[in-house]
């Protein structure tokens, strides 16, 4: 094979070299060379070889791992799942699979197909579990944050009530000393009558200072209540629950009549009204709307009603 490739180009014998051949005449070596060429060709095409330039390609090969693939088809699938994009003819001719050799390669793809579905499931059991455990943290810190939030509120409530009931004691021992200060005020002034009616001299001055000493505690908490920064107004209206509201002690009569009015405004009710201080009985308004809560006396709590 290798002296036909050799020899390819050489000139065809002419008819006397051939007739000398065939009387018994030797041919000089070339000529028995030339000869031995054609019968030696002769038999390869008997026997079916080929030339390099009439191999046929029978697959496709991976130039970039090396692998055999079957069609453009498979070539195809295996860049798109390899991304490998080299790729050249080749004469190797790859062998149908027995039906034994199929039978182990299915068993093969699902014993993989098996694996990877166990893998992906314990893989979601681990999720599962994380995710558990944070939302476990997440819910005992909720709860904390409430339970905290919770008590905080319940503090807050506590302290205001405390100091709610602080703050009706004092205005209610006010109140009480008051009514005791006009009680020995009336006693006073009746006692002066029935002198009067009865022609006897009056009580001296200093009297009434006496019959007011004991109105002095009212006085002494009104010093008390000049350290207060804040005052609770309860406003009762002539229709509906107390309007409650905290003011601070400097804050002018006039700032709690902007107050109520806008508070009627947002409930709709734009008519006029004024404001009385139920004990002493007293309407508050005019100039007293100039002065402050606490010069007004109404510290550290007071009742108005809304009229």
């Amino acid at each position: 094979m290798d002296w036909l490739l050799a020899h390819v180009d050489d000139p065809d014998p002419t008819e006397e070299e051939l007739a000398a051949a065939g009387s018994g005449q030797a041919l000089g070596a070339s000529g028995s060379e030339t000869a031995g060429s054609g019968g030696l060709a002769q038999q390869a095409l008997d026997d079916g070889e080929i030339t390099a330039d009439q191999v046929t390609p029978q697959s496709l090969k991976c130039d970039d791992c090396g692998r055999l693939l079957r069609d453009a088809a498979a070539a195809e699938a295996h860049a798109i799942k390899t991304s490998h994009v080299n790729f050249s003819e080749s004469t190797q001719v790859i062998k149908p699979l027995t039906a034994e050799e199929k039978a182990q390669k299915l068993k093969e793809l699902q014993a993989r197909l098996a694996l990877k579905r166990e893998e992906k499931r314990l893989a979601e059991i681990e999720e599962q579990k994380k995710a558990e455990k944070v939302r476990r943290i997440t819910g005992k810190e909720m709860t904390e944050l409430k339970e905290k939030h919770a008590d905080a509120e319940m503090k807050k409530a506590l302290d205001a009530k405390k100091r709610e009931k602080e703050e009706d004691r004092i205005a209610k021992a006010k109140i009480k000393a008051q009514i005791e200060a006009d009680k020995l005020e009336r006693q006073r002034k009746a006692e002066q009558r029935k002198r009067e009616a009865q022609g006897l001299p009056l009580e001296p001055s200093p009297a009434p200072k006496k019959t007011a000493a004991p109105a002095g505690p009212p006085a002494g908490q009104s010093a008390v209540a000049k350290n207060y920064d804040e005052t609770r107004l309860q406003i009762r209206v002539p229709s509906g629950p107390p309007i409650v509201h905290s003011f601070p002690s400097q804050s002018t009569l006039e700032s709690v009549y902007k107050f109520i009015s806008e508070q009627r405004a947002a409930a709709g009710d734009l008519s006029p009204f004024k404001l009385l201080q139920t004990f002493p009985r007293k309407l508050l308004d005019g100039a007293e709307r100039s002065k402050t809560l606490k010069e007004l006396d109404l510290v550290p709590s007071a009742v108005l009603v809304l009229q």
